[in-house]
């Protein structure tokens, strides 16, 4: 049996009390459990990448970077699009006040998880930093100190031997030729 409509009357009457609920609520430590409580797992990921989809948008984002980025289709970012264009003064007051640092952190991460993706799928190519990483992961301050130190010192042996490859270069005009004999 299918429960009757609500009135638009009603609909409005609830949609102005939830708009005001969301008012009040002050803070995001506040507003997650509420939403947590009041949405399913799939509805906050639909919420949350129409939210970023108008954000890249508004940034000037092309539509092919916003799909890899964000797993969406063309056809939901147009969707997203077409009510910026239509309005979307929702969408821009609330792109504009998600923090700065919060809109930098975004984005990386999506480039992060790429790259994080690619190193899982070929290890093999990426072993040593891999094997490091969980070095330092596993190490306690003191051997993340001698870690640092060691790098260091690797980078400082790899401007050694930048500096004297082009010494040894044919091409360098500098270059002294050695004679092997």
């Amino acid at each position: 049996m299918k429960t009757p409509r609500l009135s638009k009357e009603t609909q409005e009457e609830l949609f102005q009390d939830f708009c005001e609920v969301l008012a009040r609520l002050r803070t995001p430590e506040e507003v997650l459990p509420f939403l947590a409580d009041l949405l399913s797992k799939n509805e906050v990921t639909t919420l949350t990448k129409r939210l970023q989809i108008a954000r890249l948008l508004l940034e000037g984002k092309d539509y092919r970077t916003i799909e890899k980025n964000l797993r969406t289709s063309h056809g939901t970012i147009a969707k997203i699009a077409a009510w910026l264009a239509d309005s979307g003064e929702g969408f821009r007051l609330a792109a504009e006040r998600i923090p700065k640092k919060q809109r930098k952190n975004v984005w990386s991460r999506y480039e992060k998880s790429e790259w994080d993706k690619l190193k899982r799928r070929y290890p093999m190519m990426f072993w040593p930093q891999l094997v490091l990483e969980e070095v330092v992961r596993s190490a306690d301050k003191k051997e993340n100190e001698r870690f640092r130190k060691a790098v260091e010192a690797l980078d400082h042996k790899s401007k050694f031997y930048r500096h004297f490859g082009k010494l040894l270069s044919p091409s360098d005009k500098n270059s002294t030729k050695f004679n092997a004999t």
